[in-house]
């Protein structure tokens, strides 16, 4: 009795003090008990919020709730207030997101998208909602690709130039340009990944004053705007050309070189600058991309006169990928006990923790929508097909956050169609006295989240981020792996 007192005042007092302030920061406000309370306080927040929701006098009111609703996993209720909030506001955000989201992204041909399209900006112009650009921008990108991909060009190249963020468009060029490059239309390619390439490099040069969220958001992405228009020049055997975008580019952003070391590669190789070329293949090998190997190979031998001297020169390579490997993992390593869990597989069998002791557990954290981490399963199929012949080994992918209410459907359909052989658990049940999923309780903050757990049930490893390097994540998965079977010395 004296908890729920005390959590009812906490409540009270949270809710008399910020009453007045802006729905924007209302969110902030609550955190304290979003992240950290208890599932009490909890369901007492919720029931406030709940009884407010007659009062509001704007839809921004109905979201913040809505989002608080979502955040303390009270879906029931966040489903209610979206529904006081649609029949309140039928020409508002929420509204318009649900046609979105059931009209426009599940129609099935670019026609259909059409319309759907019409229908939106006619039910909810886009001078209604001045500060939402990208949310009509993110529409006609996916308008434009669906074009692409249906092969009419010309309407594609319509619907981009209806896109207004500057700095956000080359998101919507660059893959309407791969699918027309890919269809062989490289004239019409070319000019939309320029100007996605121009955009990136106009906010990458802004002085450092005139850089906001958004410029330094477009200015990431000029790597790969960079080398989706370089590899036509490089395909046309413009090399010189090439080159000259690419060593621009490495004044203006050296941290990019990474990104544009393969077209940089080819580029060097056509204007006959092969020891420059040379080098660049020496450094992308040590880092793990061993797809490179023939041609650093052909290249060793034609610059060295032989092949003599190669296999000790690649064995460095290796080993030096391998020590950096470990230098690296050292900055991951802890030591904890890991939350004990039972969760249901795709088959609907329970696997719980505990009944893995005795062998060394990958969890890998990951949810349909994360880009991210779809780009590193095949390096992770890898890794585990390399322990497949190890029974003192487990990979678990632990299914979590996901948006979608038929998200069970969507796992299983995405991990049937692309064949992967994953150990798959639904991280969806809640702790009855804190309302937390497995991710929370692992200190999840971000995904991918990847644990390497010891045969004594102990967390060894802990990493964020991935990468698309098939070869890098499989070494580096084997050396935390095997570190994870030694005892821990401290």
């Amino acid at each position: 009795m004296k908890t729920k007192i005390l959590t009812a005042a906490l409540v009270f007092s949270l809710t008399a003090s910020f009453a007045q302030q802006p729905a924007k920061n209302k969110y902030q406000q609550y955190l304290p008990i979003i992240e950290k309370g208890t599932l009490v306080q909890k369901d007492s927040l919720a029931n406030v919020l709940m009884s407010e929701l007659k009062t509001y006098k704007s839809e921004e009111d109905y979201r913040t709730t809505i989002n608080i609703l979502r955040s303390l996993g009270k879906e029931d209720l966040q489903a209610s207030a979206e529904v006081l909030a649609k029949k309140k506001y039928p020409k508002g955000s929420l509204t318009r997101d649900a046609f979105i989201t059931d009209v426009f992204y599940n129609a099935s041909t670019p026609v259909q998208k059409e319309k759907a399209y019409n229908d939106l900006i006619k039910k909810w112009p886009v001078k209604n909602f001045k500060e939402e650009p990208l949310t009509y921008d993110y529409v006609l990108a996916n308008l434009a690709q669906s074009f692409a991909n249906d092969g009419n060009a010309q309407k594609a190249v319509y619907y981009l130039g209806e896109l207004k963020e500057r700095f956000w468009r080359g998101n919507g060029y660059i893959p309407v340009g791969q699918i027309l490059l890919s269809a062989g239309d490289t004239t019409t390619a070319a000019p939309l990944l320029k100007t996605a390439m121009d955009d990136s490099y106009y906010y990458l040069t802004l002085p450092e004053n005139q850089k906001d969220n958004k410029a330094r958001f477009a200015a990431m992405g000029y790597a790969s705007s960079m080398s989706a228009y370089v590899n036509i020049l490089v395909a046309q055997k413009k090399y010189a050309e090439a080159l000259n975008y690419i060593e621009n580019a490495l004044k203006a952003a050296p941290e990019q070189a990474d990104g544009l070391a393969m077209v940089y590669y080819k580029s060097l190789m056509g204007t006959g600058r092969k020891l420059e070329a040379y080098n660049i293949l020496t450094k992308l090998y040590a880092k793990g991309q061993f797809a490179v190997e023939n041609d650093l190979k052909k290249l060793y031998t034609e610059l060295n006169g032989s092949v003599q001297g190669y296999e000790n020169f690649n064995a460095s390579l290796k080993i030096e990928l391998t020590q950096n490997i470990r230098n690296h993992i050292k900055e991951m390593a802890t030591f904890k006990p890991a939350p004990n869990f039972e969760l249901l597989n795709l088959k609907g069998e329970k696997v719980s923790l505990a009944s893995l002791k005795g062998k060394v557990v990958v969890l890998d954290f990951w949810a349909t929508w994360c880009q991210p981490c779809i780009r590193s399963f095949p390096g992770m199929k890898a890794a585990q097909d390399s322990y497949a012949d190890d029974k003192d080994v487990q990979f678990l992918f632990m299914n979590t956050w996901e948006r979608d209410k038929n998200y069970k459907e969507n796992v299983i359909s995405f991990i049937t169609k692309n064949n992967y052989p994953f150990e798959v658990l639904y991280d969806d049940q809640k702790d009855p006295q804190t309302g937390e999923v497995m991710a929370a309780k692992f200190g999840v903050k971000g995904i991918p989240a990847k644990f390497i757990i010891d045969k004594e049930g102990n967390i060894r490893y802990f990493l964020t981020g991935s990468t698309p390097n098939v070869d890098y994540i499989k070494l580096e998965m084997k050396e935390l792996i095997e570190a994870a079977k030694k005892p821990y010395k401290g």
